[in-house]
């Protein structure tokens, strides 16, 4: 009973430094991963956000034609318009105050507020 419980015991001892070597591979391996998933995520994060921000039309310094290009239901007049409001009151101070511009009213403003920015 002794000698067995003994091999046991001498058997566990040898088998415990390769086991822990296994769990440290694991682990290693394990945060590579992780660290290649973050930057997969940041980089994903970043493409999205400079899209996004390379969309949208500057009221305070886009041209008449740059607003009447890339705006939904903005035309030749209403582009003027809104250049002309700029140029008599100085540049926009919110999104909102583009409903002050004759000829946008709600409606347009929400159809193209993603696509503004001041």
């Amino acid at each position: 009973m002794i000698k067995k419980l003994s091999k046991l015991l001498i058997g566990l001892v040898i088998a415990t430094p390769v086991w822990a070597n296994n769990a440290q591979d694991y682990d290693q391996r394990y945060m590579q991963w992780k660290n290649k998933q973050h930057a997969v995520f940041q980089n994903q994060a970043q493409s999205s956000s400079s899209t996004s921000k390379t969309n949208k039309v500057s009221l305070n310094q886009a041209s008449a034609t740059e607003l009447q290009d890339k705006l939904n239901g903005i035309g030749e007049k209403k582009a003027q318009a809104i250049v002309e409001y700029r140029e008599k009151n100085g540049k926009f101070k919110s999104i909102d105050e583009l409903k002050n511009v004759k000829g946008i009213g709600d409606k347009l403003l929400e159809k193209n507020r993603s696509n503004l920015a001041l």
